[in-house]
């Protein structure tokens, strides 16, 4: 079995990021929409915004998740960073190929909005649990909800 180094962590001014989504960082109040702005897809269904707080997850990726009925916004409510593993949503399965996948590191302050199908693990943080904003539908967690596990497992450095 051949032996892969961690992946490292991209920012979000990384070229890969406009193929998975879109990044959000703070603008002047009164700033007029531009491209900077995300630009936000959601199917039929209730908006759901919400405090979610989660448990520290492994750094050993084995799978990525998409959702392909609305895009989804994440940024740390605690003004920590954090980080993703993403893969553009042309990547399909019956496994992912995992070299298509990529490590973004989302500064305090920042978010990020996944475009529609962009496949992701995460968030990842380096503390026993902490909370995030999170833009989607109500119920994205059970009907757009799509896991595929990757070709050989990622292991991801917290850079």
């Amino acid at each position: 079995m051949i032996e892969h180094q961690p992946l490292k962590a991209g920012s979000l001014l990384d070229p890969r990021l406009p193929a998975c989504g879109t990044a959000l960082r703070e603008v002047d109040d009164m700033t007029l929409p531009g491209e900077q702005d995300a630009q936000l897809s959601f199917g039929p269904g209730t908006l759901r915004y919400y405090v979610m707080r989660i448990p520290r997850r492994p750094l050993r990726i084995t799978a990525m998740t998409r959702h392909v009925n609305a895009t989804q916004c994440l940024s740390s409510a605690e003004a920590r960073p954090f980080w993703l593993l993403l893969a553009p949503p042309d990547t399909e399965g019956p496994l992912l190929d995992a070299s298509k996948a990529w490590l973004l590191r989302i500064e305090a302050g920042e978010g990020i909005k996944l475009h529609l199908g962009t496949w992701h693990a995460g968030p990842l943080f380096d503390a026993d649990s902490a909370s995030f904003f999170n833009l989607e539908l109500s119920d994205t967690n059970q009907n757009d909800h799509e896991t595929l596990k990757l070709d050989r497992p990622l292991q991801v450095s917290l850079n």
